[in-house]
């Protein structure tokens, strides 16, 4: 299974739960599960694995309130605090792992050397071009 997999799957979850804590009238609760939407995507390891504990405990006390909305929510959040707990540490964080290693790029190097106070056609610069006089 996919890295990112589980990271998805608790999003759509806390996502379905807003949704029912919508339809059931418990709009408090329902802007708590797509506020953790964003917070289970920027989150990673331990503070991932808290918040998942959490969403455990607002889950099962959501569930409580008697409206089948509202307790197929707590169910929803649940399951998404469950995944988090167990999976956590191995969910990718927000921009981390999809980035490659660029290439040297000469042109960019070039720019650089400006950047930092260098003449990147000096030869006695590092990183300078070389020319046979």
């Amino acid at each position: 299974m996919k890295a990112s997999r589980p990271l998805w799957i608790a999003a759509l979850l806390l996502v379905g739960a807003a949704g029912a804590f919508w339809g059931a009238g418990s709009v408090p609760v329902a802007l708590l599960s797509l506020a953790s939407v964003a917070a289970v995507v920027a989150l990673s390891g331990v503070a991932r694995r808290v918040l998942g504990a959490l969403l455990i405990v607002v889950g099962i006390a959501a569930a409580f309130s008697g409206h089948w909305l509202a307790i197929a929510g707590g169910v929803l959040v649940a399951g998404s605090g469950v995944l988090q707990v167990v999976l956590g540490a191995r969910m990718p964080k927000i921009g981390v792992g999809g980035q490659k290693t660029r290439a040297q790029d000469p042109e960019t190097d070039m720019w650089r050397a400006l950047e930092r106070g260098d003449d990147p056609t000096d030869d006695r610069t590092p990183g300078g071009a070389s020319s046979n006089e």
